[in-house]
């Protein structure tokens, strides 16, 4: 899981979950299922996956980290969810990004 800044906007929750071929969709479905998009504190979510299969993507942005980890403490669905994607995903780690401006 990667928490990056927004600068005032927010924070960016970033997951890469690498997954079997064969349990890619079964992943999404979950995630799509388990996540609402009406929690508190949640702006937006994006789910991406890999045309090949072995990844899946989970964007989110919340109004702040304090949002975040209230929703990560306390919301049911979410631990529940959790649990499902640890099933089905090969593993992974945290990454650290930097954030590179465009100018």
């Amino acid at each position: 899981m990667n928490i990056v800044s927004a600068e005032g906007r927010g924070v960016f929750v970033i997951n890469i979950f690498p997954v079997r071929p064969e349990n890619q969709d079964a992943l999404v479905a979950c995630m799509r299922e388990g996540v609402s998009t009406n929690m508190p504190g949640l702006l937006s979510v994006k789910l991406l996956k890999s045309r090949d299969g072995t990844k899946v993507i989970n964007h989110m942005l919340w109004e702040s980290r304090e949002a975040f980890k209230q929703a990560m403490a306390e919301n049911p669905e979410i631990a529940s969810t959790r649990r499902r994607v640890h099933e089905l995903i090969e593993g992974a780690g945290p990454d650290e990004y930097e954030i590179i401006d465009m100018k």
